[in-house]
């Protein structure tokens, strides 16, 4: 009871925590409206107020436990197989992504997913296009890239919504397997975080603290995703990606001319 009565403590001592709230209230809300896109949102405010180090962890802790819920409310339609596949190619992911985070260039890391996410989406909103992604073995490499940025810069949302949407999947499979591949991922990648010396009592109030707010978020998006259709949710979501692609080049080529 101590630890946690010190840790609420030094979170309630960390400058603009109201900022930090909202930021993660609303990234938290898109997570649960369109299954995606929270730690995209987030990682980059949060950075203004505190290290990349917290926010990182801090966005992938609080996205899992919300992935319950939405697992919970959508598990007839989970795709159990793809889940399996992704999860066993995350686990080789999610060390190499430890230590982009601990090592790695950021901005680059990101400003070469956005152009990635720019050329997929802009195919895709295209109105002959309807490729598919047919063959199982393409779960192993989304799983792997999901795992390795989503422990270095929780964008694993990001590449499993590639797969998902290449896969044809409706909201419910869609919403279903991504938070059943955010639960796994997120109990291996604070693994590797506590051995990297990564998760700090600080981060582990400023949870505790923000908890309340990020199951809140959870159920007013849930509600939200329930009136979309499915022909309507896959193109939300693959304007959500060509938007993110846009930003996350933009910052790249923003950095170099710095």
């Amino acid at each position: 009871m101590e630890y946690i009565t010190e840790s609420l403590r030094l979170a309630l001592n960390i400058g603009g925590l109201g900022y930090i709230f909202l930021i993660l209230f609303l990234a938290l809300l898109l997570r649960a409206a369109i299954g995606f896109g929270d730690g995209l949102l987030a990682v980059p405010l949060l950075t203004v107020f505190i290290e990349l180090r917290e926010a990182v962890p801090l966005i992938l802790l609080l996205s899992t436990t919300i992935s319950f819920f939405t697992l919970w409310k959508d598990r007839h339609a989970l795709q159990l197989g793809s889940l399996k596949r992704t999860s066993f190619s995350a686990i080789l992911g999610i060390p190499l992504g430890v230590l982009l985070l601990s090592f790695g260039n950021e901005d680059i890391a990101k400003g070469l997913l956005g152009f990635l996410l720019i050329t997929i989406a802009a195919w895709q909103l295209l109105p002959s296009s309807n490729f598919r992604l047919k063959g199982d073995g393409w779960s192993y490499l989304f799983g792997g890239l999901a795992g390795m940025l989503g422990s270095a810069y929780a964008l694993r949302g990001i590449v499993f919504s590639i797969y998902g949407n290449l896969r044809g999947w409706g909201a419910s499979e869609f919403k279903s397997t991504i938070s059943g591949f955010y639960i796994i991922s997120g109990v291996l990648i604070p693994i590797t975080y506590i051995a990297a010396g990564l998760i700090t009592q600080r981060l582990f109030g400023l949870y505790l603290l923000l908890l309340p707010a990020a199951i809140l978020a959870s159920i007013i998006g849930q509600r939200l995703t329930s009136k979309f259709d499915a022909a309507a949710f896959q193109r939300i979501i693959w304007l959500f990606l060509l938007l993110f692609g846009c930003v996350l080049a933009a910052r790249l080529a923003w950095s170099f001319s710095l």
